[in-house]
């Protein structure tokens, strides 16, 4: 029994979900910061994504009591936000 967890089966499909939507955040930070100025167009999507990701996680903790769990859904409305303020930006 050694090794073996004890209760609920963690899934691996969040952790899945976790690294490519990072290693997507990834690429294009460095696409969109090598070369900003063809690459500007990246910016409202790196902040989309990781709204995603920082949605993805409040869901998973929406259980979770105290204070954390509001500064998650700040954070995610804060992402959110400049995600369609550099959207508006850039294609206005």
């Amino acid at each position: 029994m050694i090794g073996r967890s004890r209760g609920k089966i963690p899934s691996h499909n969040l952790d899945i979900l976790y690294g490519v939507i990072a290693l997507v955040i990834f690429i294009m930070a460095v696409m969109a910061l090598s070369n900003p100025d063809e690459n500007k167009v990246l910016f409202p999507f790196i902040f989309f994504f990781a709204f995603i990701l920082r949605s993805v996680n409040f869901m998973q903790r929406r259980l979770e009591e105290g204070k954390e769990k509001y500064f998650q859904l700040a954070l995610c409305f804060v992402l959110l936000v400049l995600s369609v303020v550099s959207g508006i930006s850039l294609w206005t």
